[in-house]
């Protein structure tokens, strides 16, 4: 199936269950060029969960972003490029016939969730429900802060040092959001000198950190706090991170939805052991690691998922199209 959005057409699947389904839902891939199956570490993340959500029952479509796989048009430059993308690909699920009556919902992922609650905002009347998988609850600068000044990278370190290498990272993070090249330029030579690259490192790294610092995509990333679009949701909400998903550690997300969730809204919060994707395929691996080739999707999310659809994601029936 195609769907046109804008000077885009999208190409993708739709995945029946072999009865009548009792829910359908759009997949919102994460960050990057994805095409419909959003292989991460060599599993196609959302194949696996289509097919998964199909044996229980639920309709899904999935599609290749703008300019990636069949999907025509140019490539995305940030997430907010795809909210009027997911928007047409939402429309065209709520107004086939077979699912008049069919609760439908959006399932996200990583920044793809972003992406699921201002969609959310402008088909408040649409949707039934929301799944929101590995979401960030914190400000992109917050979240790039942590994890480039964890002090992991960093071993040997004291903590005025620490203290420094945070600093710098803060004021480059502020020059991206200010759209500020030279600026980028000028933290980038002080971080690397600061964490003791040599003169041919700086020269080998410096170019690509500075353009990736001075892209669209991460000045609208930093300066995103995706807090007051999920605080306007009102309709019943499964957010779900694994325990070792370090991007969005659940202990430094989780209490923020809870703070901001709506008062007219139902949420539920659910934290899986490992990763949402998975590594329990190989034996030989710790939990969370990632190891391309022997990765799969958690069996126990998409069970997750259709429970919950079914039990709490409906409690409220369909919205009337």
């Amino acid at each position: 199936m195609t769907v046109e959005a804008g000077s885009a057409q999208l190409a993708g699947t739709l995945s029946f269950p072999e009865d009548r389904p009792r829910a359908a839902v759009v997949l919102v891939q994460g960050a990057g060029p994805h095409a419909r199956d959003q292989v991460i570490s060599g599993a196609p993340m959302f194949k696996l969960l289509a097919d998964g959500l199909a044996a229980q029952g639920i309709t899904s479509v999935r599609v290749d972003n703008a300019g990636v796989g069949a999907s025509t048009g140019e490539r995305v430059q940030h997430f907010r490029q795809r909210i009027p993308q997911i928007r047409a690909v939402l429309d065209m699920l709520a107004a086939r016939p077979e699912l008049a009556v069919v609760p439908i919902g959006i399932v996200a992922h990583s920044e793809g969730t972003l992406v699921a609650t201002e969609v959310w905002g402008e088909r408040e009347g649409v949707i039934d429900f929301v799944v929101l998988l590995g979401a960030p609850g914190r400000q992109g600068r917050t979240v790039w802060i942590d994890q480039q000044a964890n002090p992991s990278r960093f071993p040997g370190s004291d903590e005025a040092r620490l203290t420094a290498i945070c600093s710098t990272f803060a004021e480059i993070a502020d020059a991206a959001i200010a759209g500020d090249r030279d600026a980028i330029g000028q933290g980038a030579d002080c971080l690397f000198a600061m964490v003791g690259l040599s003169a041919q490192e700086i020269a080998e790294v410096r170019g690509g950190f500075v353009e990736r610092m001075a892209s669209p995509e991460m000045q609208v990333f930093l300066a995103h706090d995706p807090a007051p679009a999920f605080a306007r949701v009102t309709d019943p909400v499964l957010a779900v991170w694994g325990t070792h998903d370090d991007l969005t550690e659940p202990s430094l997300n989780a209490p923020i939805f809870l703070a901001k969730r709506h008062d007219a809204g139902a949420l539920t919060l659910a934290v899986l052991p490992a990763r949402i994707i998975s590594s329990s395929a190989a034996r030989d691996l710790h939990p969370g690691e990632h190891v391309v080739g022997k990765m799969e999707l958690s069996s126990a999310l998409v069970d997750l998922i259709a429970a919950w659809i079914k039990t709490g994601g409906l409690s409220r029936g369909s919205t009337p199209r």
